[in-house]
């Protein structure tokens, strides 16, 4: 995956091709005021990358909707629509203009709407939602997979505790130890090892014990 400062290169040389040249400066200056936050900068990439050929707009805001185990549903705000995301650490998915709601079943129940019709009506202000602010920046979230207190980190989140000795999970060789393994390569082994986590228990990101003993941002490990 590129770092943070590959991607804000990136969004630029892109956003030269897509953002009419009288909003460029504008345009530049709020990425760079998310260039630390991976969720914010997946979502700059997914829509500069997949504007219409010829059709040129801008993300003039982000607003947060809901978030949930380290998964974000945000709206991009440009100058010609409103547009939703559901974006992690990872990656960015469009799911299509705020005003059409949500059509997938999956992401529905996974936020705990009832249906399409739920979601535009909970949605019709949306001057009423939060503007987003970089993950990293919430201290009741992880620094990393950005779950929240009380939930389980994502799997091969370098901030997770292991279980068995206390350290951390992607450091220490428990792992390894238990499954008899060098090195975990294959989609078995790893679901071998969340099987041996879930039996002995996963301990829950807890901001107060957790978060200070990490590099604030991802930055610090690049």
């Amino acid at each position: 995956m590129p770092t943070l400062n590959q991607q804000l290169i990136d969004i630029k040389l892109l956003m030269q091709y897509a953002v009419p040249p009288a909003d460029l400066a504008t345009a530049t200056a709020f990425v760079e005021k998310h260039g630390t936050d991976s969720v914010s900068l997946h979502i700059f990439h997914a829509f500069y990358s997949y504007l219409p050929e010829g059709l040129e707009d801008t993300i003039t805001m982000l607003r947060l909707l809901e978030r949930r185990r380290g998964t974000f549903l945000l709206c991009a705000s440009t100058t010609l629509s409103d547009y939703l995301y559901l974006a992690t650490s990872e990656q960015a998915e469009f799911l299509g203009p705020l005003a059409e709601g949500i059509w997938e079943e999956e992401v529905l129940n996974f936020f705990n709407l009832e249906n399409r019709e739920a979601f535009l009506k909970k949605y019709t202000n949306l001057a009423s939602f939060p503007v987003y602010v970089p993950a990293h920046l919430h201290h009741d979230l992880c620094s990393f997979c950005h779950v929240t207190n009380g939930e389980i980190h994502t799997l091969g989140c370098p901030a997770e505790i292991c279980p068995w000795c206390g350290g951390q999970l992607t450091s220490c060789a428990c792992r390894f130890t238990l499954l008899g393994k060098a090195d975990l390569t294959s989609e078995g082994q790893l679901e071998e090892l969340l099987a041996l986590l879930n039996k002995k228990g996963r301990r829950p990101f807890s901001a107060e014990e957790h978060r200070p003993t990490y590099p604030f941002t991802p930055l610090d490990l690049e």
